[in-house]
């Protein structure tokens, strides 16, 4: 099963000002997670629809996984640049 990615308005704006490799890094991550949302760091212990993981060596990515719909709701995207 893949899952669709949505980013909220605060993640789209994070992604503004990415270099290209940190971007490449974020799309190959997503894509992973996209497949394997359950295989991310959970954020929360008693709501583990919350979820991280890093990109390449530039930063993190948080997401929540809805199951019922399929989807990944990307929040926020932090970045070391």
């Amino acid at each position: 099963m893949s899952y669709r990615v949505e980013l909220h308005a605060t993640a789209l704006a994070q992604i503004s000002g990415l270099p290209s490799d940190a971007f490449d890094a974020l799309v190959s991550k997503l894509a992973d997670v996209a497949e394997r949302p359950w295989d991310a760091m959970a954020i929360y212990t008693n709501e583990p629809e919350f979820r991280q993981a890093i990109f390449g060596t530039f930063g993190l990515v948080a997401f929540y996984v809805d199951d019922a719909l399929e989807i990944i709701r990307v929040f926020d995207i932090t970045w070391t640049g």
